[in-house]
């Protein structure tokens, strides 16, 4: 079979990408690892490495004055959203970030976590300028106060990540041992660790002791004992959702983010069968860590229920996880859900057989998360996913 290889000349997001707040040294650290480079990823490339000397700058410069104060920030235990990409992880965290209890990283957190709590003010209002009003991927709004993934802070930091497929996607051998982190070397697990309780504490530091740390970041479901072993009292709330639309949806953010971030041309045929497996693991790992998590440490969502009636299913969270402030929260939420109305999902074809192929290949994802089989006379062209 002819390989379908994709390369993208112009992205929606211009020179500015994920890379962008990398430091110096990580970025000779990532060019040392060989990524092939098309040339619509040179001017990012190129931006990327000009952007790294002056975040190394700040990162310095924010040490000096921050770092004690941020050494003395006490941790409060952080509550973990989890689940497979595009199963309403973005919505889930949207909605409980509401509650003023939470605290969360924002997007100069997600972008410039070496040096956010020096720049913030400043690059708040060059940096809106120069990114989309909405995510490529899903039409979500970007907003620059709205909570955002840890994970790529976490890649920018240390590089161990499996995030790095987004410049790497044709070569898994850098980053597949970055979901579980059971493979980490006892160096990288200390950096590891130590690197991710900074980053929260400087969260906290920003936000306000004395409130937890809310976070989002599909590839913390592959690390539930990881992150226990850290912090004894986290809690975790598993969204699942539609495998049909979770398919669709996954596959069109892969291809969104590492066009408009990668350097490597895309096989779309090869970005679909590590998408397709790495949804098969993080099946066969939660359904094997959930069991470890203690009582009243993890609450599981269904995505539709969640999007029928949210309030409803959020009270479920917070009565299941004993979680205070319910009241307080359904009032936040309600201009939310408002302007959730007029979001518009995308919208993907899928005939009949594109259907067989995901049952097939997904077949576990139905019947673990109880979603039965599109029958023939049910299935139309055209389904929704968001």
């Amino acid at each position: 079979m002819t390989k379908r290889q994709e390369n993208k000349t112009v992205s929606t997001k211009g020179p500015f990408c994920v890379w962008s707040g990398i430091g110096f040294t990580n970025f000779i650290k990532l060019m040392r690892l060989r990524p092939t480079i098309r040339w619509s990823g040179l001017s990012r490339l190129i931006s990327s490495a000009l952007l790294s000397i002056s975040n190394s700058c700040f990162g310095l410069l924010e040490k000096l004055f921050f770092s004690r104060k941020i050494n003395r920030t006490k941790l409060e235990p952080p509550v973990f959203i989890i689940g497979h990409w595009r199963s309403g992880t973005t919505l889930l965290h949207n909605l409980m970030s509401m509650d003023e209890k939470f605290i969360y990283p924002n997007m100069g957190a997600m972008l410039f976590p070496s040096h956010f709590l020096l720049t913030e003010s400043l690059l708040k209002h060059v940096v809106k300028l120069l990114i989309p009003k909405q995510r490529p991927m899903d039409n979500m709004p970007v907003e620059w106060d709205l909570p955002q993934e840890d994970e790529t802070s976490i890649m920018l930091l240390h590089l161990m990540s499996p995030y790095l497929a987004i410049g790497f996607s044709d070569q898994p051998e850098v980053y597949d041992r970055y979901y579980e982190l059971d493979a980490l070397t006892p160096r990288e697990e200390s950096t590891w660790k130590k690197t991710f309780l900074y980053y929260l504490k400087k969260v906290t530091c920003k936000g306000g002791e004395n409130k937890r740390v809310l976070l989002k970041s599909p590839t913390h479901t592959f690390r539930i004992p990881f992150l226990l072993k850290m912090f004894p009292d986290a809690q975790f709330v598993y969204i699942y959702r539609d495998p049909y639309k979770v398919y669709n949806s996954t596959l069109h953010l892969r291809k969104t983010m590492f066009g408009d971030n990668g350097f490597a041309p895309l096989d779309m045929e090869k970005l679909e069968e590590d998408m397709s497996n790495i949804y098969l693991r993080h099946l066969d790992v939660y359904e094997q860590d959930r069991k470890n998590v203690p009582e009243g440490q993890l609450h599981e969502v269904r995505f539709e229920d969640l999007e029928e009636d949210p309030v409803a299913e959020l009270r479920k969270v917070y009565e299941n996880l004993n979680l205070p402030g319910f009241d307080d929260l359904v009032k936040n939420v309600q201009p939310y859900l408002k302007d959730q109305k007029s979001y518009k999902q995308n919208k993907y074809e899928m005939d009949a057989d594109q259907e067989k192929k995901i049952y097939e290949i997904w077949q576990k994802a139905f019947e673990m998360l109880g979603y039965d089989r599109l029958q023939s006379d049910e299935l139309i062209k055209t389904r929704v996913a968001s």
